[in-house]
Order: C-alpha cells, then sequence, then structure tokens
C-alpha cells in the first residue's frame, strides 16, 4: 500500500483506491473514498468520489467538488500516469454516505476545467445519471462496495 492506497489489477482495469482529504472552502477538513478506475484497453479513465457518512454534512462532497477533485488529483498522480483534462468525475452517493439512509445509490457526472493547477467547475456541471446509466457504469468499473474498500484501508465510521 502507497500512501495509503491500494492499487488493484484486473483485465478489465487498474484500480486504486484511497481516502481523499482537503480543506472544505466552508472551512473545515473534509475527506471521501477515491477510486481511480485506468481501463486496459483504450479510453478514458474515471475517478469516483464517494461521501461518506463519516464527513460533516454541512462539509459535503457535492458543494465543494472542485476542491475534492483537486486533492484526489494530487493523491493519485505520483501512482498513475493521468491527464488531468481528460478524466471523467463523478460523485457517488448511497447507504454508506449517511447514518440514516434513504434512497438508492446515485452517481452525478462531474464536468470540471482543469487551469494546470486546480479544478475549477459548478453546479450548471453537474448530471445525475439515470439508474440504468449508473448500474452500466459499476458494471464495467467493478469496483468493489464502499463499506469494503474503506475496511480495507482501515476507515472505520
Amino acid at each position: 500500500m502507497a500512501d495509503d492506497l491500494l492499487i488493484d489489477n484486473s483485465p478489465q482495469a487498474r484500480i486504486t483506491t484511497g481516502l481523499v482529504h482537503w480543506r472544505h472552502a466552508l472551512g473545515r477538513d473534509a475527506h471521501c473514498l477515491v477510486r481511480l478506475v485506468q481501463p486496459t484497453s483504450p479510453g478514458r479513465s474515471s475517478v469516483i468520489l464517494s461521501e461518506l457518512a463519516s464527513n460533516p454534512d454541512a462539509y459535503g462532497l457535492i458543494s465543494d467538488f472542485p476542491a475534492a477533485a483537486t486533492a484526489a488529483l494530487a493523491l493519485l498522480l505520483p501512482h498513475a500516469a493521468l491527464d488531468p483534462q481528460t478524466i471523467r468525475w463523478f460523485a457517488h452517493h448511497g447507504e454508506f454516505s449517511t447514518y440514516d439512509p434513504t434512497g438508492a445509490t446515485t452517481l452525478i457526472e462531474v464536468t470540471l476545467t482543469y487551469t494546470g493547477d486546480r479544478y475549477h467547475g459548478d453546479l450548471r456541471g453537474q448530471q445525475l445519471l439515470p439508474p440504468e446509466q449508473t448500474a452500466e457504469l459499476f458494471e464495467s468499473w467493478q469496483l468493489e462496495p464502499v463499506p469494503t474498500a474503506t475496511a480495507r484501508l482501515g476507515h472505520t465510521g
């Protein structure tokens, strides 16, 4: 495990998993699960940032996504060959995102602009994907469940 990252290889992709921490725009530390999926066949890399219940609600992922993405990129770049301008970014929410789960898993594709040192974006660049497309993406990524990933990283809470 390099810098608290897990790297798993399958015939379809290389998956890098870790916890990313950043200073939220509202002034407090925030964190989420990050998973980078690099397909073995030609295709764009995807980064999935999953909201965790242990992150304070007021400092949520989606309200400061560009800063979370910038921090995730800094964590991942030493371990993966990435072009920051071609990555597909996703915000992931589910039962693991709250201590009072109420809904289904959701996936939001987030369009960001990279300016050489950080990402920029706003709500106009966020698109909630339909359940069918969400299921297709997760099937193609073959990610382990969030609780399994966080347990492997030693994260509790």
